[in-house]
């Protein structure tokens, strides 16, 4: 099936605010897949990113300042769709209504929000992850991951495995001996 969207190979530099309860394993899609996110349904693991710092934290804050950890990530990917305009904002009229629905309120009813509709499209038509319009930062994009691996070859694989390869920029190992 053949993605609605552009599809490209994307490596680039990102941002993630981790919440401290996820700060030791900052390649876990664990958070996402238990509450699910705007663009993943419960039982979907994801990874939410940014391609700013700024984007990142006010992603993660939503309003409701909390504690967090602000990492950058290195990303090698091959095939990201791209649901923006280039400039941050939505593509067309389909992602402008996914990112404005009221996804939290549908969920809870039961009725699966447009951006989960389209995120399965994606993913079915091989997408690792969508750039996507920021809804907390105007002009921000975020990107979400469906489908990666760790890229530093921590474990199994020495980084080889499916999906884009993303690894997090700790020189120091910071956040691993927290």
């Amino acid at each position: 099936m053949p993605s609605p969207y552009p599809m490209r190979p994307l490596r680039t530099t990102l941002w993630r605010m981790l919440a401290i309860r996820y700060q030791r394993d900052p390649l876990s899609g664990e958070g996402a897949r238990l509450l699910g996110g705007r663009w993943n349904a419960r039982g979907r693991p994801a990874l939410y990113l940014a391609t700013d710092p700024a984007t990142a934290v006010a992603e993660f804050y939503q309003g409701l300042p909390k504690p967090g950890t602000l990492a950058p990530y290195r990303l090698e990917a091959g095939a990201i769709a791209d649901l923006t305009d280039g400039a941050g904002r939505p593509h067309d009229a389909s992602v402008e209504h996914a990112c404005n629905a009221a996804w939290k309120a549908m969920a809870a009813r039961a009725k699966p929000p447009p951006s989960w509709d389209l995120a399965e499209t994606l993913i079915a038509a091989g997408a690792q992850g969508a750039l996507v319009p920021s809804t907390q930062n105007h002009g921000g994009t975020c990107l979400v991951l469906w489908h990666w691996h760790d890229g530093a070859g921590e474990g199994a694989g020495e980084g080889q495995g499916e999906g884009a390869a993303l690894t997090l920029l700790d020189p120091e190992k910071s956040l691993l001996n927290a």
